[in-house]
């Protein structure tokens, strides 16, 4: 049985990781639930962007899916990588791993959670709409 675009993108992210010396991430279902959410609401709003319409920012919707970041101590921290437009993992991961700010997320030492959204839209500018959630130093369930 073919993998899930999800399990194909840890996978490529894994592999970068790995390339760079870096442990693998772990999925994440907060980190999941919140890129997924996102990522449907980019699609259905016509929008590409990391502050949301209603003025949210990733580290909110990150910490509203349950990811407790906020209140820990132990260094937690939380970013975002979005993109719009490629029609398979490997395109998004090909791009991402161009950007140097998406790379540095991609490759950032101290995440150990990752969670991911796809959704699409055929009446949308892009069509396809990716996010990638990171994450550290908050308890996760996969």
């Amino acid at each position: 049985m073919a993998d899930s675009w999800q399990e194909q993108m840890l996978k490529s992210l894994n592999s970068i990781r790995s390339q760079e010396g870096l442990k693998p991430l772990e999925m994440c279902k907060p980190l999941t639930q919140a890129a997924q959410k996102y990522a449907i609401t980019m699609a259905k709003q016509n929008f590409l962007s990391h502050t949301g319409k209603d003025g949210s920012s990733f580290g909110e919707r990150i910490q509203g899916a349950g990811y407790d970041w906020t209140n820990s101590t132990t260094g937690s921290t939380v970013a975002e990588n979005i993109a719009a437009g490629q029609s398979s993992v490997t395109e998004v991961m090909k791009g991402w791993r161009k950007s140097k700010g998406h790379y540095k997320n991609m490759v950032g030492q101290k995440f150990t959670h990752v969670g991911f959204g796809m959704a699409t839209n055929p009446k949308s500018t892009y069509k396809t709409y990716w996010v990638q959630n990171f994450g550290a130093g908050a308890a996760c369930s996969r």
